[in-house]
């Protein structure tokens, strides 16, 4: 089998907006083969710029773009094409945007691999330790508190057993971000798991205030309140906090979780499989991390591309607690497969189909695709 193109699908709402919401601009990547076998997958970052990496020729031996690497190769080989990718970029990546694009190819591989194995992911992957999975609600905060909550119990009454709220109004006044943490834990009551995510950093002794406030409310984390290179910051806050503390999803490479574990002091750790060098580089983070007993609870803030692919990664995990699911209205998320990943009373089942066991809709992809 030989890979014959792999082709950048660029997708758009109509009305892009300035918020918290990395849904809006995808980019859709499908590895296409000589014996038709087509494989899918996500690069979770500035869809433009993964497709310039995508697609740029040659500039010199350590800096080369990705297709033009992989036209030619066998598709399956996904541990020695992993190696090459990064390798041949070494000039201008390493870190960041490199690792977003080749986590999108990466996906595609692992789902050729599957599809012409006839086995879904997570059995190529060593088999299930669990195939149901606990689902957190995860959404934007409101403007106002009275919003955030009307919206947290609209979530609860779909079925959730736990929810997240981020970025929005959260951040720019002490007193507010401690009031909604006390606000949801009375509107959601006792039995319910809390997750804050503050989306841009805050003064440390701002967060550790909030780590002391939030454990009054039992909160189950509090998320990314430091900046994600301020390493010595996260030791300090994960001393001081009795909340649990999670941060990683901007992170992109081993190197950056390892820090965050040994240097950082970090406990949970939040990679994002379309950003961190795709499901080859997960095991790799999962291995490092079940090694600390550091837990693993992925970030999954995308389209069901990016669910499914994390949802085989979890199930051979040991202990992951929930899967991240973005609840917003958002199209690209809700009609992009043609048969969508939705929770039921709070749990979502690993697919079970060869590969990650999704197909696109292409009427969705026509009605969004986007040539800027």
């Amino acid at each position: 089998m030989k890979i014959t193109d792999v082709e950048t699908i660029l997708l758009r709402l109509p009305v892009v907006q300035e918020i918290g919401d990395g849904c809006q601009t995808i980019c859709v990547i499908r590895v296409h083969t000589d014996e038709g076998i087509v494989g899918i997958g996500e690069a979770h970052t500035n869809p433009l710029a993964a497709q310039a990496i995508i697609d740029s020729p040659v500039y010199s031996v350590s800096a080369q773009g990705l297709k033009h690497l992989l036209i030619g190769e066998d598709p399956r080989d996904i541990n020695r094409l992993w190696d090459k990718m990064y390798k041949s970029s070494q000039t201008y990546g390493r870190r960041g945007l490199l690792m977003h694009a080749m986590s999108g190819v990466d996906l595609a591989l692992w789902d050729i691999l599957g599809k012409a194995s006839g086995l879904p992911v997570y059995r190529l992957l060593g088999g299930a330790r669990k195939r149901e999975h606990l689902a957190y609600a995860s959404d934007l905060s409101q403007p106002t508190i009275e919003g955030t909550i009307d919206l947290a119990l609209q979530h609860k009454a779909s079925g959730y057993r736990a929810m997240k709220f981020g970025w929005g109004a959260l951040g720019k006044d002490r007193k507010s971000d401690i009031a909604i943490a006390a606000r949801l834990r009375q509107a959601l009551g006792p039995d319910f798991d809390i997750m804050i995510d503050m989306g841009f950093s805050v003064p440390l002794d701002h967060a550790i205030q909030l780590g002391r406030a939030y454990a009054e409310q039992d909160l189950f984390f509090l998320e990314e309140p430091l900046s994600p290179d301020d390493i010595g910051g996260f030791a300090k806050l994960v001393a001081a906090s009795p909340t649990p503390i999670a941060t990683g999803e901007k992170a992109s490479h081993e190197f950056d979780y390892l820090d965050l574990m040994d240097r950082g002091g970090l406990r949970i750790i939040q990679p994002d499989i379309a950003r961190m060098g795709g499901i080859s580089a997960m095991l790799r983070v999962i291995a490092h991390a079940e090694a600390r007993n550091v837990r693993v609870i992925p970030h999954c803030w995308s389209t069901d591309i990016l669910v499914a692919a994390t949802l085989h990664c979890m199930a051979t995990m040991r202990d992951c607690p929930y899967l991240e699911y973005n609840a917003t209205a958002n199209p690209l998320r809700t009609d992009l497969l043609s048969t969508p990943i939705r929770p039921k009373n709070g749990s979502i089942s690993v697919p079970e189909k060869p590969g990650l066991g999704i197909e696109l809709r292409e009427d969705t992809l026509k009605r969004f695709r986007w040539q800027p």
